[in-house]
């Protein structure tokens, strides 16, 4: 494909799905939980608070701690010292190119979580939590997301690959919350968002491959999917989601099997079994040759997508959900008066096998090689081909 034809199309793509002024992303942050009350103070560079238009403070530091409380319909915005006053929004802009913030969650209590950039504070619209709106930079962003998902603990190769999927998600996903008057949340609905990344490896990783995304034959944004483990065989798109795609194929991936979630056990009382088909699917319990095959089902030949076959009707991943497994790359057999549930992976196993690729990035595979072995027939993109076609 000529480099011309990529413009125009990422062009056409990205006009539609109102990216952010200056790569910009608006993200709600905490958004599980229900604050009543929270503390605001800088961790770098300095920052101007704004109420409801009006300049609060234009030097808050380091030594700058701000509690913000709901009363009533209003922010109540206090100092150590004083309160300063209600208002309805509060606005906290960065003054300087590295600043960054914490925050700590008071009434209910939680952990200090660390952002970049900028916040905007408001009220749910019931008045009963805070809306938290991180404003921050597109690649810082990343950078935290690959930290969430990833961890700390795996290698720079390995974190190029992970920031060039949450960045392709991310994009393919910008607007899913716009209605509510952000973009994205930091949940694992978006993308799991839990702070400022702190891992230096990760930033010079997001930094290496900035602008970078992954694209499909025809062009389109992928559906980056990763999991934590495929348990030794990836699964189609469409024996989960029922989409079928060109790119999310089952392969076969040998480098997970020996990481930490690639096996797991669960055990439950026969009963409950047999329970459980009797009363949901209709199960003929009383056969005792049905019986015996549904207390012995085996996936050691590769996945399945039905239980015991395809006739029945029950999907793996409705077993999984209902008795909240690991996955649904699972065997079935009978140990006395219990059924045991030996399985396989970890998450729904399509597209990227995190710890399989982390074993890869290990042996010195580059992260084109784990991405072309994950995702079938699709290319690199670098967004800056966006400035290369206006300029033409």
């Amino acid at each position: 494909m000529t480099r011309r034809k990529i413009c125009f199309v990422l062009v056409f793509l990205f006009s539609g799905i109102g990216f952010s002024e200056a790569g910009i992303v608006s993200v709600r942050i905490l958004t599980s939980r229900v604050i009543n009350t929270f503390i605001f103070s800088p961790l770098s560079g300095s920052y101007k608070l704004v109420g409801d238009g009006r300049i609060v403070s234009d030097s808050a530091d380091g030594s700058g701690i701000f509690q913000m409380s709901i009363a009533g319909d209003s922010i109540l915005l206090k100092t150590f010292e004083r309160t300063i006053g209600k208002f309805a929004s509060i606005k906290i802009y960065g003054k300087d190119p590295g600043s960054a913030f914490k925050i700590k969650a008071v009434i209910p209590e939680s952990k200090v979580r660390t952002y970049d950039d900028d916040i905007e504070v408001s009220l749910s619209p019931d008045k009963k939590q805070f809306l938290l709106v991180n404003r921050v930079d597109l690649e810082k962003y990343i950078a935290g997301v690959v930290e969430s998902e990833s961890g700390t603990k795996t290698s720079l190769e390995y974190y190029k690959l992970q920031a060039i999927l949450c960045r392709t998600y991310l994009l393919a996903n910008l607007n899913r919350h716009i209605l509510d008057g952000y973009q994205v949340c930091d949940d694992v609905h978006c993308q799991a968002y839990l702070s400022k990344s702190k891992e230096e490896d990760i930033r010079i990783a997001v930094m290496d491959t900035k602008g970078l995304v992954v694209v499909d034959n025809d062009l389109n944004l992928i559906t980056a999917a990763f999991h934590s483990n495929c348990g030794g065989q990836t699964v189609n798109s469409q024996d989960v989601w029922s989409i079928s795609t060109s790119y999310l194929k089952s392969v076969k991936d040998t480098f997970c099997l020996k990481q930490p979630h690639a096996k797991w056990q669960r055990s439950i009382p026969q009963e409950d079994w047999k329970a459980y088909l009797q009363l949901k699917h209709k199960y003929p319990v009383d056969d005792t040759v049905k019986m015996n095959t549904a207390s012995n089902f085996s996936q050691n030949n590769g996945r399945a997508i039905y239980f015991v076959d395809k006739d029945l009707k029950i999907p793996l991943k409705v077993i999984r959900a209902d008795f909240q497994l690991k996955s649904t790359y699972f065997s079935v057999e009978q140990q006395g008066d219990n059924i045991i549930f030996n399985g396989r992976g970890y998450g729904h196993g399509v597209g990227l096998c995190q710890e399989g690729a982390m074993r890869m990035a290990k042996l010195k595979y580059s992260y084109k090689s784990i991405l072309s072995f994950y995702y079938k027939d699709v290319h690199l993109v670098d967004l800056s081909a966006l400035s290369y076609f206006r300029q033409e």
